[in-house]
C-alpha cells in the first residue's frame, strides 16, 4: 500500500530533500574526482560563502584577469576585489560612448591580452563531469586558454547545472544547448552584434562553418596544469546558461533569465 503522507509528513520537503541529498552527492563526486586529478576542489553552500572562498584564493595585491562568463557576474565577486584594492583587468565591461566603435574594440583586445598573462585568473566553464573533467568550447580562445596557461592561480567558478555525467553528455549540452541558446539570446533577442551561424536563428547545432561560429575551440582539461595552480569553487547554486531539458520549466526558465540579466552582449558595430 505504500506509506501514507499523512500524519504531519510533507511528501514536497521529502522531495526537496532528497533532490538536494542527490545533487551534493554529486557535487562531492566531482570534488573527489577533481582531487583525484591533482586540481582543487572547493565546495560553496551558496553566493556569499562562494564569493569568501574566492577572495581566500586571490592575494591582495595580485592583479586578476577575466574570462568572459556570466556565473562570475551572478557571484558578485568582481566589484568586490575592486572595493578591497585589487586590480581587476576585465575586457567584458561597457566602454561607455565608445560601445561598439574601433576604438572600444581595440581598448577591449588590449586589456584581453594583459589579462592572459597576470597573477590570477578568474572563469568560469561550461561543464564539469561528474568524474573531474572541465569541458569548455570558446569562439577566441583567451577564455579557455588563461584556465591553464599564463597565470600561477587560475579559479574556475561552477553551478550546479554545470555537472554532466560524462563527455557524452558535455559535448550534447554545449552543442545543443548551451552553444545554440547563447548566440540566438545574444545576437537576436538581446540586440547584440548580428551573427551568420545558423543557431542565430534557428536555436539548433547543424555543425555549420559559419565564419562567426562560436564553436571553434574545443578544451577537455583532464589534470592540473604543470604550471598553474588550478581551483574549481563548485557553488550550490545554479549559475551560468546550462541545463538539461528534462528539468522542470520553472528551473529552466529561471536559468534563462538569469543568464540574460548577466551576459555580455557583444556590441553591434558603429559606422
Amino acid at each position: 500500500m505504500g506509506i501514507a503522507l499523512g500524519r504531519g509528513f510533507d511528501s514536497c520537503r521529502l522531495l526537496y530533500a532528497f533532490k538536494r541529498f542527490w545533487m551534493e552527492k554529486q557535487i562531492q563526486h566531482c570534488l573527489t574526482a577533481l582531487q583525484s586529478r591533482h586540481i582543487k576542489g572547493i565546495f560553496a553552500e551558496n553566493f556569499e560563502k562562494g564569493r569568501q572562498k574566492i577572495l581566500d584564493l586571490i592575494p591582495m595585491n595580485a592583479v586578476v584577469g577575466i574570462g568572459d562568463s556570466t556565473a562570475v557576474k551572478q557571484m558578485g565577486i568582481l566589484q568586490i576585489l575592486k572595493d578591497r584594492g585589487t586590480k581587476v583587468l576585465n575586457p567584458f565591461e561597457t566602454q561607455g560612448n565608445y560601445l561598439g566603435t574601433k576604438e572600444a574594440e581595440e581598448a577591449r583586445r588590449r586589456v584581453q591580452k594583459e589579462a592572459s598573462i597576470c597573477d590570477v585568473f578568474l572563469t568560469g566553464t561550461n561543464a564539469i563531469t561528474q568524474d573531474g573533467r572541465l569541458v569548455n568550447m570558446d569562439a577566441t580562445g583567451n577564455r579557455v586558454a588563461g584556465m591553464f596557461w599564463g597565470h600561477p592561480i587560475s579559479i574556475v567558478v561552477v553551478g550546479k547545472n554545470k555537472i554532466v555525467r560524462d563527455l557524452d553528455e558535455a559535448f550534447h549540452r554545449i552543442r545543443n544547448i548551451i552553444a545554440p541558446n547563447h548566440v540566438r539570446i545574444r545576437s537576436v533577442e538581446l540586440g547584440g552584434r548580428k551573427r551568420k551561424a545558423p543557431c542565430a536563428a534557428t536555436g539548433e547545432c547543424s555543425d555549420c562553418r559559419a565564419i562567426d561560429k562560436v564553436c571553434n575551440i574545443l578544451t577537455i582539461i583532464e589534470g592540473k596544469p604543470s604550471r598553474t595552480n588550478l581551483n574549481v569553487v563548485i557553488v550550490n547554486e545554479d549559475m551560468g546558461l546550462g541545463f538539461d531539458t528534462s528539468w522542470s520549466q520553472t528551473r529552466i526558465t529561471k536559468i534563462i533569465k538569469n543568464y540574460k540579466k548577466f551576459v555580455w552582449i557583444s556590441p553591434r558595430k558603429n559606422r
